[in-house]
């Protein structure tokens, strides 16, 4: 989920709260347990700060360690205990366990998207993601909204629990319909390597990524067992050297590190390569905006890097104008020297 679903969602838990008489007897606690589910429904994102290292660490961390189930108490002790400094005399086991509640939402919620987590560091690398909702769930955000505009006619701890009652039976059937979607398209396509679904706003409909030992098919799926496949291509990579070398590269590993749907395409012009990898997961038509392209030399030097997403096709060329036009600039901050591409 994005930021401000987030949020939305630690208000919720607030409110939520107030099932708890001693929350609702104990106004400075409750002023505490709203800050702690606020920031607590928040702080699994606070891996943002690897940004300071440069964007090659935030992409191959983000979502990373602080969204493992190590961290959830963390990040819970840790807010709690900084909230608890400003309201002494408060009950810390309260405050502890709501904003706990909520840094657990977090992780649980990010789970169901596309994106998934690695939830089980340090024990496992694996990303797990249950492609059930959207980044951005416009009726969850819109139960909460409605929530919010009931307080003052209707206690807020029961409005909020038939909302989550709601929401988590709405996970549920999005849930269950994904599995049974993923399930008839495994039938009709028995040969295919993996069978990606990205969910839509819309309701039982994604969209799909089929990989096969040949290609991969992209199209749209309904819960009416419509697919339409708009588009496809095949898996022969061009120049194969130039694509395997370029894995070494910061910029791209950390790309790698984050996605097992990136697929690489090369395109040669009269001064060197534009070497492209892009996440499957995500288009727009035939547009992948979440890529990272190397330009490399006609002699095969890396002249320049990008990793990021466009959102337009405009700005696509003039990330491509800038990386061809910019003389070689690899991040200082790696402390990397020019490298050859192919030895």
């Amino acid at each position: 989920m994005d930021t401000s679903s987030h949020i939305i969602m630690g208000f919720g838990v607030a409110a939520l709260a107030q099932l708890d008489p001693v929350v609702a007897g104990h106004s400075a606690l409750s002023q505490a347990v709203m800050l702690g589910t606020v920031i607590g429904s928040n702080a699994p994102d606070f891996d943002f700060l690897y940004r300071i290292k440069g964007k090659n660490s935030y992409v191959r961390n983000h979502r990373g360690i602080s969204h493992s189930l190590p961290a959830l108490p963390l990040w819970s002790i840790a807010v709690s205990g900084g909230i608890y400094y400003f309201f002494p005399g408060i009950s810390f086991s309260h405050l502890f366990f709501w904003t706990f509640l909520a840094v657990i939402l977090h992780v649980f919620f990010d789970l169901f998207n596309v994106h998934g987590t690695q939830v089980l560091l340090p024990f496992s690398k694996k990303w797990m993601a249950f492609d059930s909702i959207p980044l951005v769930d416009p009726l969850i955000l819109f139960v909460h909204v409605l929530g919010f505009s009931l307080l003052p006619f209707y206690e807020p701890g029961k409005t909020f629990l038939v909302i989550y009652m709601f929401i988590f039976l709405y996970l549920a059937v999005r849930a269950l319909s994904q599995i049974a979607a993923k399930r008839t398209l495994s039938l009709h396509f028995r040969k295919a390597l993996d069978i990606k679904l990205i969910p839509r706003i819309s309701l039982f409909t994604w969209h799909v990524v089929i990989e096969t030992k040949e290609d991969f098919l992209f199209g749209n799926f309904s819960g009416r067992n419509s697919l339409t496949i708009e588009h496809s291509f095949s898996k022969k990579i061009d120049f194969p050297e130039l694509v395997t070398d370029s894995k070494s590269h910061p910029s791209v590993s950390a790309f790698l590190a984050g996605t097992h749907y990136a697929y690489p395409f090369v395109r040669s012009s009269k001064n060197g390569y534009l070497i492209f990898w892009k996440d499957l997961r995500f288009r727009v038509n035939k547009f992948f905006p979440a890529l990272a392209i190397l330009v490399v030399s006609s002699d095969f030097q890396i002249q320049n890097c990008f990793i990021g997403r466009v959102h337009s096709l405009k700005q696509y060329k003039q990330v491509i104008r800038q990386l061809k036009n910019t003389p070689a600039l690899l991040e200082k901050r790696q402390h990397e020297k020019k490298v050859s591409v192919i030895p």
